[in-house]
């Protein structure tokens, strides 16, 4: 029962923090739009495979590690913001589509690219960082066994990979693209913008 309640905590917590707004979504939604269906739902599971990163970096101590040390914390902090910023500039650099009935050409790099912005844009994330230290710190106890702390690692994996998957579909929907066609390339501008607001945030902090 206390392994429910502890599983219970962790799914709710971890899934509305999924469901907020940050550089994982706009990464989802950006190419999404740019490059289609598949490359979002890349993009999704590279956003999981990189808080499943999160996780394991945790478990294995390296997050107490870097949460001591200022001074790798800032290079996670910076790697991260500079990704973002470079993410941001290829949104707002999209161009507008001349064809009405533009079709995404589904290309094997583009997806293997959208996978890597998903787990890069994740993983250099130092809040995503933060958060699943402060998660496994409070809500999971110490005495939780380590396989229980792993299967967790997972089910925040697949909450990540769902809900992105869920971003990237109705992005890439038939009835959105027809009705924001016409303004899809300041859809991925915004996102862009979005972005680049994350990373300088980062600078900031």
């Amino acid at each position: 029962m206390i392994l429910f309640n502890e599983w219970l905590s962790v799914t709710t917590i971890a899934g509305l923090a999924i469901m907020s707004p940050g550089p994982g979504f706009a990464v989802v939604v950006k190419n999404s739009l740019t490059y289609g269906r598949e490359a979002g739902i890349a993009t999704a599971l590279g956003n999981a495979l990189g808080d499943m990163t999160h996780v394991a970096l945790n478990l294995l101590g390296i997050g107490l590690l870097i949460t001591n040390s200022p001074r790798a914390f800032g290079v996670i902090q910076l790697t991260g913001a500079i990704y973002l910023f470079w993410l941001g500039i290829r949104g707002i650099l999209s161009k507008p589509r001349v064809e009405n009935d533009f079709e995404f050409v589904y290309k094997k790099t583009n997806r293997l690219r959208a996978f890597y912005d998903g787990f890069l844009a994740t993983l250099s994330n130092p809040k995503a960082f933060i958060f699943v230290f402060a998660l496994f710190s409070v809500v999971v106890s110490v005495e939780t066994p380590l396989y229980h702390k792993l299967v967790y690692g997972g089910w925040i994996g697949v909450l990540s990979l769902c809900w992105f998957t869920i971003v990237a579909i109705f992005f890439t929907d038939n009835r959105f693209v027809s009705k924001f066609q016409d303004y899809r390339h300041w859809l991925e501008r915004g996102t862009g913008l979005i972005l680049i607001a994350f990373s300088i945030s980062l600078f900031l902090s």
